[in-house]
């Protein structure tokens, strides 16, 4: 049986930033509407603050959205929280997990990061098939810090399903977190001439930090997404998209 899962990726911008007119509460209704334009199944969200979080929940009140924060494993700091729409995959469970050497305790700093950094881990199911979600956002300064990430995100999808790994890796395709991934079986949704996706509110993309890598899972489409609800920018990203089948 043939089973098909659109999912996006899309580092939103925390809100404590100090982007002006592109602030949060000017661009948060952008951001909704670009995230509806997606029209994902799934979506992992990047730099989500606790009051992005309770706009979100409400906004988005019929879907689910599992994640903790990155702080304290309960609502502190950024989540990488994941959303899913009402309809045919529900989750089956879900767990936060922190990119250091030690995971499994909440707040760790792993290897020469600069930040906390984590990622969760989500198990969807429809129609009896399960797949597996990594939302995830690598640290922007610690190269060592990319490199052992990508390790552990591949420990820890386990074989006995597909997987999706997602999210904003601070790292461009071709360089070394993501050759790890692709030599452990991983493939890149998107195409190589699909552009960038980081653009600092101008627009203009540039580098491709923000991914879709999939195991055991066909790729139909996907895309870098440029929806701009009411010419505003609704994040200093650009989304990314995929149709997935299993």
């Amino acid at each position: 049986m043939s089973v098909q899962l659109r999912v996006a990726t899309f580092n939103i911008r925390n809100s404590s930033a100090p982007d002006g007119d592109d602030s949060w509460p000017v661009r948060r209704e952008s951001t909704v509407a670009a995230i509806e334009e997606l029209a994902a199944d799934v979506v992992g969200l990047q730099e989500v603050l606790p009051d992005q979080l309770a706009y979100l929940r409400e906004r988005f009140s019929g879907w689910e959205i599992v994640g903790v924060g990155r702080d304290d494993g309960v609502s502190g700091g950024e989540h990488s929280v994941v959303m899913v729409r009402p309809g045919p995959w529900a989750v089956k469970s879900f767990e936060t997990r922190w990119l250091s050497p030690t995971p499994e305790t909440p707040g760790s700093v792993g290897w020469d990061a600069d930040l906390t950094r984590i990622a969760t881990l989500v198990r969807l199911e429809s129609a009896g098939l399960r797949v597996g979600v990594l939302n995830t956002h690598y640290d922007h300064l610690g190269e060592v810090a990319r490199l052992e990430s990508s390790r552990l995100l591949d420990q820890w999808a386990t074989p006995d399903h597909p997987w999706i790994l997602m999210g904003d890796l601070n790292a461009e395709p071709g360089s070394p977190p993501l050759e790890v991934l692709t030599a452990a079986g991983w493939t890149d949704a998107l195409p190589a001439d699909a552009g960038g996706t980081f653009h600092d509110f101008t627009g203009v993309a540039g580098e491709r930090i923000d991914h879709i890598l999939v195991k055991r899972l066909q790729v139909v489409e996907a895309a870098v997404a440029h929806h701009r609800p009411g010419g505003r920018l609704p994040s200093d990203h650009w989304p990314v998209a995929a149709t997935l089948r299993a």
